[in-house]
């Protein structure tokens, strides 16, 4: 996984990164997209040309619209979305970025609702124990929701961030990833 830590200035810089892997993936649907949309340009070209009619074209056209913005959104989503997490400690803010190249999602919170990092198991993948398991950095707190702020392959990885983290904004860190689940 891929989470790159840039900690020498304020606010703290977490990038969160599915991979080249998740990248690629998305290829193939912006692909299928682009020819879809290729075609649907084609078609509202002739309607507005008039070498086709509305009556004959509209269901075709509005079909091939849905299935084009099928493939474009997932495509552009894999390939182009990026994550960050921006911890100002002058301000006292969390915010996570979604980046989408051509629009930016900001959702800011206090840094005082957190009251810990934690470290906790996000996936077992089968027949691959203990070697295939990845885990994830969240900061914590007694209310809303979690705010992950890093993915890791290796426990040894994530405690080290965590502790890292938690040393520069003033939380604990806690290994939760070996606890029961209720």
């Amino acid at each position: 996984m891929s989470t790159v830590f840039i900690e020498d200035r304020d606010p703290l810089t977490i990038r969160l990164s599915g991979g080249l892997a998740a990248r690629l993936f998305g290829l193939p649907f912006l692909l299928v997209g682009g020819y879809l949309g290729f075609h649907l340009a084609g078609g509202v070209l002739d309607l507005l040309t008039g070498r086709a009619s509305l009556s004959e074209m509209l269901a075709g056209t509005v079909l091939l619209l849905v299935v084009t913005a099928a493939f474009l959104v997932p495509g552009w989503l894999l390939v182009a979305s990026r994550a960050r997490i921006e911890i100002n400690r002058m301000r006292g803010t969390v915010s996570y970025v979604r980046d989408l190249r051509i629009y930016e999602h900001r959702e800011q919170r206090p840094l005082s609702e957190f009251t810990r990092i934690e470290v906790d198991l996000l996936s077992v993948r089968p027949n691959q124990q203990p070697r295939g398991r990845s885990y994830r950095v969240e900061l914590a707190g007694a209310t809303k929701g979690k705010v992950t702020a890093g993915l890791f392959d290796a426990r040894e990885d994530a405690i080290a961030f965590a502790r890292r983290l938690g040393a520069l904004i003033g939380l604990p860190a806690e290994d939760v990833s070996e606890r029961e689940r209720a």
